[in-house]
């Protein structure tokens, strides 16, 4: 967002990043992120749970809380799938959407070193875009198609999908 109005509306950036829309943004992700986490979590609590509760992840996720139960998970599993896609695809496709508004607008600009100034502005976040969600995709997918069948190797798969991207970040920025 913040690379969109810098790109597509340079002059008018002060005036439309002000704090309202900000903080609306940020009460809307935090409502949001809320919302996508209580639901999972009173379906999980009203769960029958037969033997261990232990769970086998080193984040307590609904992934692994929903295999525990004595019953069946059918919706517990379409659930935490939405969930998750929701967690994903969401932010991904506002970004997706707002940078092909962005290479519109810069492939518009005359001057070559000015094209060169806006994606060089974009990069850094870019980078960061594809480190984050690269190590939670290929986490997702290795997870949700069982194709790592051991519990450790899983955890630490995660574990880098989850520690990675918020360690380069400063490097990077």
């Amino acid at each position: 967002y913040d690379r969109l109005i810098a790109i597509c509306w340079p002059l008018r950036y002060s005036t439309i990043n002000t704090n309202l829309p900000m903080l609306l943004i940020i009460a809307g992700i935090w409502s949001l992120v809320v919302l996508l986490e209580i639901f999972p979590v009173i379906f999980a609590a009203r769960l029958p749970y037969c033997s261990s509760r232990e769970v086998q992840s080193c984040c307590c996720e609904h992934g692994p809380v929903y295999k525990l139960p004595c019953t069946p998970i059918s919706y517990n599993r379409q659930l935490a799938t939405a969930k998750t896609l929701t967690a994903l695809l969401g932010p991904l496709t506002f970004i997706i959407f707002t940078y092909v508004i962005v290479v519109v607008a810069v492939t518009r600009i005359a001057s070559i070193s000015q094209r060169w100034k806006a994606f060089h502005t974009c990069l850094t976040h870019l980078l960061l875009v594809l480190l984050y969600y690269m190590p939670v995709t290929l986490a997702y997918i290795l997870g949700n198609l069982r194709l790592v069948q051991n519990v450790d190797l899983f955890t630490a798969t995660l574990t880098v999908s989850v520690t990675l991207p918020p360690m380069l970040n400063p490097i990077i920025y």
